[in-house]
This record gives C-alpha cells, sequence and structure tokens, in this order.
C-alpha cells in the first residue's frame, strides 16, 4: 500500500509542475494563400505575456470599412529591435495571414509599412525573421 501512495504522490507532483492538464493553445501556421494587404489606422497597442503561444506585440487596427482587426506583429525582443512606436491613429499598411487563434481571428503580419518605415517580420515563405532555426526549403511555419 505504501508504494501505491508514494507512486501516487510522485504522479500527483509531476502533473503539477508540468503545469497542469490545461497546454498552452499552438501557434498557428501562417497560410501564404490567405496572404492579404490592407491599410488600417492603430486604435490600441497592447502585449500578451509568454503564457500565449503567440507571446508579443498585438496592435488592434481599424479598417476603412470600420471595423477592427487584431494584428500580431511579433515577440516583444524582436519588435524592440526596429525601435519603432505605434501611436494611435498612425495610418499602416499591413501585409500579413488570418488565421483563427484562441478562439479569435488575428492577422499574422508579415511585413508593415507606414511613412518611410518598413518593418519585414516574415521571409516570403511566412516563415518568422525571429527564428533563426529556419529549415531548408519552402516549409509552412507554426509561429
Amino acid at each position: 500500500m505504501k508504494t501505491v501512495t508514494t507512486v501516487a504522490g510522485f504522479l500527483l507532483a509531476v502533473s503539477a509542475f508540468a503545469g497542469g492538464s490545461d497546454p498552452k493553445v499552438p501557434a498557428p501556421a501562417y497560410p501564404l494563400k490567405a496572404e492579404t494587404n490592407f491599410i488600417a489606422k492603430v486604435a490600441d497597442m497592447r502585449e500578451v505575456g509568454k503564457e500565449s503561444a503567440l507571446a508579443g506585440i498585438y496592435l488592434s487596427v481599424t479598417n476603412k470599412n470600420g471595423e477592427t482587426v487584431n494584428v500580431y506583429v511579433g515577440p516583444k525582443e524582436f519588435v524592440k529591435l526596429f525601435d519603432v512606436t505605434f501611436k494611435v491613429g498612425l495610418e499602416l499598411e499591413i501585409t500579413g495571414a488570418k488565421v483563427k487563434f484562441d478562439g479569435g481571428d488575428v492577422i499574422l503580419s508579415r511585413e508593415i509599412k507606414f511613412g518611410r518605415i518598413t518593418l519585414t517580420l516574415r521571409d516570403e515563405d511566412g516563415w518568422p525573421n525571429w527564428d533563426y532555426n529556419k529549415p531548408r526549403g519552402r516549409i509552412t511555419t507554426g509561429l
């Protein structure tokens, strides 16, 4: 009986340190065929913590139809390298792909232009420029 109790206690401890039974929703792949380009104005900027598979900087933007769209820019540390500020009202030209993520729609940005600045966030295959482990060949990404 002592062995069963010890094993049960061990399994309980392992599950607690493994993060429980609620795993993180995986990051969606970048669908090249769904890529679009649009102009929108920044309505809000926020940071999502590392508990998300798409942790980092998000913009809420309003397109020409008055719809608010959520745009994933990239990880905070990577976006900081560009030394840019997204102010409310700033007009952006966004190239990206719309995906379902964590119960809603989000645009995974590949390129964001404003003024004379162009942020190239993903390569032509949709692979994130912050991921230096890019495999060779044409591969869709899960980031």
